[in-house]
């Protein structure tokens, strides 16, 4: 069985929060601005979000051929 476009989905939302909240943290410590760490952040997490979401469809395409 396969995940649904709509668990793929959901699955990318929840990371993109998760990953979101990391990100801002550590560039936080590193640049010490939360406006340029909020940068960083939101453009990092958008290009993973499309990524990990591509991610997901190939293995849900693709991966049942790994045995």
């Amino acid at each position: 069985m396969t995940d649904t476009n709509k668990k793929s989905l959901s699955k990318t939302i929840t990371w993109y929060i998760s990953h979101l909240t990391v990100a801002t943290s550590v560039a936080f410590i590193v640049t010490k601005s939360i406006r340029i760490s909020a940068i960083l952040a939101s453009a990092e997490i958008a290009w993973e979000a499309v990524l990990f979401y591509s991610h997901e469809r190939a293995w849900a395409k693709w991966g049942k051929r790994i045995k």
